[in-house]
């Protein structure tokens, strides 16, 4: 666990802590958000009033509370500025043309993986995600591509002794995750069968910068029913790996 700093701002730190809360909702009651938060009725009503005249935060006529765009035209900004994203973007474009499946770029944020670009496939039968997409770090192909390659005690620090369930399939046993991720390192690819979506497949690898270290992951997310194992093993996975080692190269170049 992180050791907070001396200088940390506990009221700013509670407000974004309700951004994020009001992420996971269309909208929210007060009543229900402070006993969602652990927090007092009239602590949360000043910070969401703080946050509603800074722009971040709408309160309707019913008095409820839901977030505005500015969150996301500051999220959207910041994307633009990861040089990352926009030397990869043809790569996955050639990509998803070559295996007609949604491809996916994602980073590392916190304990888990945001989308930071996608192109999706022409094929109508596809799964339906979004930049911006935050997924479980041991729930997600695109996850455990990046938690396999990171120094143990990140990982240590990452993974808690008890892992959420998602679906029926998800890995919960922290144990039986470290022996994935070993042969994760191993095979240099991940997969996800259901682990965090039913009906939902993908397989990933990581993306490397000039220095050989893993600074994203690429995927392929299918439905299931396209997630044969020697589809992923002879046509995705040769396919992926191309598409990060061309992204690496071009990383490598520009930053000449």
């Amino acid at each position: 666990m992180s050791i907070k700093p001396a200088y940390m701002t506990a009221t700013l730190a509670k407000g974004l802590d309700v951004l994020e809360a009001l992420s996971d909702e269309e909208e929210a009651g007060l009543s229900d958000l402070a006993r969602k938060m652990g927090l007092s009725g009239p602590t949360l009503f000043r910070l969401l009033a703080t946050l509603a005249a800074c722009g971040y935060v709408q309160k309707s006529a019913a008095n409820r509370y839901r977030l505005t765009l500015k969150t996301w035209e500051i999220g959207a900004r910041a994307v633009r500025r990861i040089g990352l994203r926009e030397q990869a973007h043809p790569h996955m474009e050639r990509l998803a043309t070559e295996l007609d499946e949604t491809v996916h770029l994602s980073v590392l944020q916190g304990d888990g993986i945001v989308v930071i670009d996608k192109v999706d496939c022409a094929n109508p039968v596809r799964v339906d995600t979004f930049v911006g997409l935050r997924a479980p770090l041991h729930g997600s192909a695109t996850g455990k591509a990046i938690l396999a390659f990171l120094p143990e005690a990140t990982l240590d620090e990452l993974l808690p002794s008890r892992l959420l369930r998602h679906t029926d399939a998800t890995i919960i046993d922290r144990a039986a995750l470290l022996r994935e991720l070993a042969q994760v390192r191993r095979a240099g690819w991940a997969r996800n069968r259901e682990e965090w979506r039913p009906g939902v497949c993908a397989a990933a690898v990581p993306v490397r910068d000039a220095t050989g270290t893993v600074v994203a992951a690429l995927s392929v997310t299918v439905p299931s029913s396209r997630f044969a194992n020697d589809v992923v093993r002879d046509r995705l996975v040769p396919a992926l790996r191309r598409a990060a080692e061309a992204i690496t190269r071009e990383v490598t170049r520009k930053g000449q």
